[in-house]
């Protein structure tokens, strides 16, 4: 046996090399016949002749979407595409975005994009992918742009149309006004229970302001809270206080700056301006200083924690162990040297007594103004987040972990324009929902239904106030007991999201009472207001949203001259402000759903053929990765 193994050992070795080799490569064989012999197989067929997309056409794709997502989360960012602001991590929405800009026209080379070869090799290094690549997806990037661009101002109007709506939304008139609001103290009879029930019932999952008569009973986000405050003032008195018991340091500074104060003298107490200036610098190093401590103190009892889409995974008993504001208050007075009782002390921990929506914690005093610039820009555009817009990105309220907020940890250090330190905590959120039954909401119901029946028994009341006010405005005051507001401006905003309409007192915002008047001014022809019969100019409107009528008279008007239209018209803004007000504001929302990936693979035909179907998801298909292309 031992002669027939050594005369055929080679044989043998080499039959069991390939056996044991084949065992070995057998879990990775098909992705290995994936990539080396499948970059040809069909992945999806798309419009009325079934157009193959192949495997290697979809990790282009892919590897592109890869570079757009390192892309935006660089300093570089793209500002948000027209229309449908990202694509997000939606590789075949971005595959036929691609290709309805191509069939428009609109991908051309480098020049088109507005690239240059540096430009494109500092991002190749910067995002880890090569330079052809990285230029390709800039190109097509520029070219979804431009393609959404031109859908956005693709309208074509009429110069009649025009100066119609121009005048329509420049057109100003100075009104003067009646608000004559339902009063629920009005209504002669209370609501019956079923009456309740079936008002709650119908309204309870909707928005405030968005039903009937402004109807609505849905509950926002909202969040309770606990804080404490880090005065800038009790540091700024901490260190003067040090400084009367020992000024050595004082003098140090006024040594070292002494090219900016009078002449140094070792004999003379130190100079007023010489201690401000040094007060002032000294506090500027120690807020800092004071805000790292604070949030050492705050980590240290969760550390070692894992995390989950940048969330800490909090243990059960974590309410028990994490860190008491007031004992990080008296550790911070310790460390520091602050006061715990007296003017001077630090703040008591301060907490909200209820749950507090959104626009309640921006009230909050001087703490709902304070802010960070950490994170990027707030979802409105500023580039600080204030404390509204940090309770609103965490965890419970749908956050993506790009602000790492929750309940029950202390939020990234916050500070406001005066250079106070807040350290808050979520303690508890109760996300936006319907509410749990009418008991929740009764008071506002029982409100709401008593108003509306006091503004149905109103309605006969309109032919009557017309009739009065033919003799002024003042009479119908009189008679319902309800100033007279104005001459207020009344013009239509721009376009919804550009600028808000006027706010009427008594009344607030009802942008159709503001198109209403103005219409009814440019009605009136061209001839000066005061020229034009009363009777003519007073108007009686029913505010539905608000239960209201209002009662105007025109006073004044400002309409758009020849001579502003023409350069308006110059300009080229007319039409997309027009446009942009036919589609409800500047994002052109109504437009979005034509551009979801829903519609745009409904509107090629896409189809994924066999189990891909299943395998759409960016990183569930092979991909061509940054190291196997470079």
């Amino acid at each position: 046996m031992n002669r027939l193994l050594r005369k055929y050992n080679r044989i043998l070795l080499a039959v069991f090399g390939v056996g044991l080799m084949i065992v070995f490569l057998m879990p990775q064989l098909p992705e290995l016949l994936q990539r080396f012999g499948g970059t040809g197989s069909l992945v999806a067929t798309m419009g009325e002749d079934g157009h193959k997309v192949t495997r290697q056409d979809w990790q282009i794709v892919q590897q592109q979407m890869q570079i757009l997502q390192r892309l935006e989360q660089s300093t570089v960012a793209p500002t948000p595409l027209p229309i449908i602001g990202t694509i997000g991590n939606d590789v075949e929405r971005y595959f036929l975005l691609v290709h309805e800009a191509a069939e428009a026209g609109m991908i051309g080379g480098s020049a088109s994009a507005g690239l240059n070869l540096d430009t494109v090799l500092r991002l190749s290094q910067q995002l880890g992918f090569p330079p052809a690549a990285v230029r390709q997806t800039l190109i097509n990037l520029s070219g979804i742009r431009r393609y959404l661009s031109m859908v956005a101002s693709s309208g074509r109007l009429s110069d009649r149309r025009l100066m119609r709506d121009s005048r329509r939304m420049l057109d100003s008139v100075r009104t003067r006004v009646v608000v004559i609001p339902a009063q629920a103290a009005e209504a002669n009879d209370d609501p019956t229970p079923a009456d309740q029930q079936a008002h709650f019932d119908t309204w309870a999952d909707v928005v405030p302001g968005e039903g009937d008569h402004g109807f609505g009973y849905r509950l926002p986000d909202r969040a309770s809270l606990e804080w404490i405050e880090i005065p800038r003032d009790v540091v700024e008195q901490t260190v003067r206080n040090s400084l009367a018991q020992n000024d050595i340091e004082a003098r140090m500074y006024w040594r070292k700056n002494a090219a900016r104060f009078s002449e140094v003298d070792p004999g003379a107490a130190v100079p007023d301006d010489v201690l401000n200036a040094y007060v002032t610098s000294r506090v500027d190093e120690m807020m800092p200083t004071i805000a790292r401590s604070a949030g050492d103190m705050l980590r240290a009892p969760r550390r070692g924690f894992s995390t989950e889409a940048n969330f800490l995974v909090l243990p059960d008993d974590w309410a028990d162990n994490r860190i008491d504001l007031e004992d990080l208050r008296r550790s911070l007075a310790e460390e520091f040297n602050f006061a715990i009782e007296g003017d001077n002390a630090l703040p008591l921990p301060e907490y909200s007594e209820a749950l507090l929506d959104m626009e309640a914690v921006s009230a909050l005093p001087r703490i709902g103004r304070s802010g960070t610039d950490r994170f990027g820009p707030a979802a409105n555009g500023s580039r600080q987040r204030r404390l509204a817009d940090m309770v609103q990105s965490s965890r419970e309220f749908g956050g993506q972990g790009e602000v790492p907020v929750q309940v029950g940890v202390a939020m990234p250090i916050l500070e406001d324009i005066s250079g106070n330190l807040w350290i808050v905590r979520m303690t508890d959120a109760d996300p936006a929902r319907a509410p749990h039954d009418l008991n929740e909401v009764r008071t506002q119901v029982v409100e709401d239904l008593r108003r509306q029946a006091h503004w149905n028994d109103m309605q006969p009341m309109q032919e009557h106030l017309r009739k009065l006010a033919g003799s002024g405005i003042e009479a119908v005051a009189v008679e319902t007991k309800a100033p007279v507001r104005g001459p207020l401006a009344m013009q239509r905003n721009l376009a919804p999201g550009i600028t808000k309409p006027p706010s009427i007192p008594g009344l607030g915002s009802d942008q159709d009472i503001v198109d209403s008047i103005v219409a009814h001014s440019i009605a009136l022809g061209h001839e000066p207001l005061d020229s034009i019969d009363l009777r003519e100019r007073i108007m009686v409107i029913p505010s539905e949203r608000h239960m209201a009528l209002v009662v105007a008279e025109l006073d004044q008007r400002d309409p758009l001259e020849q001579e502003q239209y023409d350069r308006y018209v110059e300009l080229g803004s007319l039409p997309s402000l027009i446009v942009a007000d036919d589609f409800g504001g500047p994002t052109l929302e109504p437009l979005r759903a034509a551009f979801t990936t829903e519609a745009l693979r409904g509107r090629h035909s896409f189809r994924f053929s066999g189990s891909d179907e299943e395998s759409t998801d960016a990183s569930s298909i092979d991909t061509v990765s940054a190291e196997t292309t470079n």
